[in-house]
């Protein structure tokens, strides 16, 4: 099949050409999430994440209809991905099923926010439930699974992928952990054949500095997106974005 998937979001096509830089905000109240959104987007991001699970009091009534208008209009063109990371997946907030999907649900219908992320390993019919609102709303769906203690096979890994994209997701997402090179090169390689057989972009990456050279060669192995920092990291191995594109650009110019 050849092909290559693609997914237009604002002003970036996600799957053409350079890989694009995400930057996830951990912010824990407003003026630092606004403040941090500043520094985002000087430095250059293609695309923001806002990560809610670090927000104090977002599970509260209300609370994230208050300040997202602000939070839209700090982004504004730069595309907005929200995100509840669980527990389970390396999140920092507890909440239950119903309040993680009643979150997104409302981020959905908020009509202010481009993406959404919605874990693969979430409740069954929650997963179908989010992505059909996210399709009838016309907000863009990562599927997405993280492993922070491990690389599964790399057939495990283009199977999730593959039940990402069966799922119905726009783009699909993996995260894992190398205990070693060779995981890194069973990453690289399942997201090679995940690209030339799927009919959505995805995004992969193998966590730590093990796993850097994966965050580096999205454009050579297939992931269409890396994430950079411009102050605190979200996972392990995250770089400063502004280093990150410059070597982007490199791969780029002799590929």
């Amino acid at each position: 099949m050849n092909h290559t998937p693609s997914v237009s979001v604002r002003n970036i096509v996600l799957g053409e050409g350079i890989p694009k830089i995400c930057i996830p905000l951990v912010s824990t109240c407003l003026d630092a999430l606004l403040n941090d959104m500043k520094k985002a987007l000087d430095h250059s991001a293609d695309l923001i994440e806002w990560r809610v699970d670090w927000m104090d009091d977002i599970l509260k009534k209300g609370y994230l209809e208050e300040i997202l208008p602000a939070v839209r209009k700090a982004a504004g063109d730069t595309p907005l991905l929200f995100t509840f990371r669980t527990k389970k997946e390396g999140g920092n907030m507890a909440a239950s099923l119903l309040q993680y999907k009643e979150l997104v649900k409302r981020a959905i219908c908020s009509g202010l926010v481009d993406l959404v992320d919605i874990e693969l390993f979430s409740d069954k019919d929650t997963v179908n439930e989010l992505i059909a609102l996210a399709k009838e709303k016309n907000v863009k769906t990562i599927l997405s699974n993280h492993d922070f203690f491990k690389t599964p096979s790399g057939n495990e890994i283009f199977s999730r992928l593959k039940q990402m994209e069966e799922a119905g997701a726009d783009i699909a997402k993996i995260a894992v952990m190398p205990e070693s090179t060779e995981d890194v090169l069973t990453l690289l390689s399942a997201t090679c054949k995940a690209k030339k057989e799927l009919t959505c972009p995805v995004i992969t990456m193998s966590m730590a500095g093990t796993g850097l050279i994966s965050r580096l060669s999205g454009e050579v192995f297939g992931s269409c997106l890396t994430f950079g920092t411009a102050g605190n990291i979200s996972a392990p191995g995250q770089i400063d974005a502004l280093k990150l594109r410059s070597v982007l650009h490199i791969l780029h110019e002799n590929s």
